[in-house]
């Protein structure tokens, strides 16, 4: 029995000091995690180099006491220098350049120990994004293309041969997600493959439909096509009096195709009867460029939707 006793004590004496036997050999081991105890609390995200020992990338300086003096430790190297002793230095290189990595900046968007967000990073994106980024410019609007915050997702963070750090050309990046069969059929809009999308769109909000860079599709369009601007377009084939063109109307006309919904009210003149008006809540479509033209790419000629694309709205002539 005396012995069965001892046994529990024993037992109980090494539960409550295992604890504090192994404290000590991790300090002495690593005596950093002494008073850095953050370092011990398990994290989802461990930069490797952890288990290289922190005189990996510190180291004492000369002369000084630490921790009593302030700038006993430093970094072996200054940063990026220290970060591509095993990060490969050629992948932060580019035409176009992320300005944190340019500055050496590394730890403005990554922790250099360990972090709960992939990538070490301090925050998960986009919030790490708008620690520079103003995050009023990527939310909001009628239309929002970054509303769900997948920055990376056009961005490469670090270095690009691409403008603005895009992970490719416009328009390629943008085929990443939009069928890119519908922007190269036979006949394409120029300005695609010249200019890309953003000459048309913003790549992250607007209060415009489609997140065009302007409310009117008129508008938009005679930017580029300045003779329609005048309103002279497709002449029509019937000459009126002195070699006098009717033109083709492009806007400030319903577009026939989508007319507005009138609806039913009371006839005034006949009781129990009713009689439609037109409804000011849905006046229909406008006619606009877009009637006529794709404005991406078409297998006909102008971009036309169809073949014959005056038979959408002309059924007789």
């Amino acid at each position: 029995m005396r012995f069965f006793k001892i046994l529990i004590l024993l037992t109980a004496i090494l539960f409550v000091a295992a604890p504090l036997i192994y404290e000590a050999h991790s300090a002495e081991e690593n005596p950093c995690v002494t008073c850095h105890g953050d370092l011990k609390k398990p994290a989802k995200s461990v930069h490797a180099a952890i288990a290289l020992g922190c005189s990996s990338c510190h180291k004492t300086v000369e002369g000084k006491n630490h921790p009593a003096q302030k700038g006993s430790i430093i970094l072996t190297q200054n940063m990026p220098g220290l970060c591509y002793s095993c990060h490969d230095e050629s992948k932060f290189k580019g035409k176009s350049v992320h300005q944190p990595v340019s500055g050496g900046m590394c730890t403005g968007c990554h922790d250099a120990h360990q972090s709960n967000y992939p990538k070490l990073l301090m925050k998960d994106i986009p919030g790490v994004c708008y620690s520079c980024h103003k995050e009023s410019k990527f939310k909001g609007g009628k239309s929002g293309h970054t509303n769900i915050g997948m920055c990376t997702g056009c961005h490469n963070p670090h270095a690009s041969n691409s403008s603005n750090i895009l992970k490719s050309d416009q328009p390629d990046v943008c085929y990443n997600c939009h069928d890119k069969a519908k922007f190269t059929k036979k006949n394409v809009h120029k300005i695609i493959p010249t200019g890309g999308c953003t000459p048309c769109h913003t790549p992250h909000i607007s209060d415009n439909p489609s997140l065009l860079i302007m409310n009117n599709i008129y508008d938009l369009c005679v930017t580029c096509h300045v003779p329609q601007s005048k309103g002279q377009h497709i002449t029509a084939s019937v000459i009126a009096g002195a070699n006098k063109r009717k033109y083709h109307p492009i806007r400030g006309v319903t577009d026939p195709r989508f007319p507005g919904k009138p609806k039913k009210i009371p006839d005034p003149n006949r009781p129990g009867k009713e009689i439609e008006v037109f409804d000011p809540a849905n006046p229909g479509k406008e006619m606009t460029c877009l009637s006529c033209h794709n404005p991406h790419s078409s297998d006909f000629r102008k971009l036309f939707p169809v073949a014959s694309v005056c038979k959408l709205c002309h059924q007789y002539f």
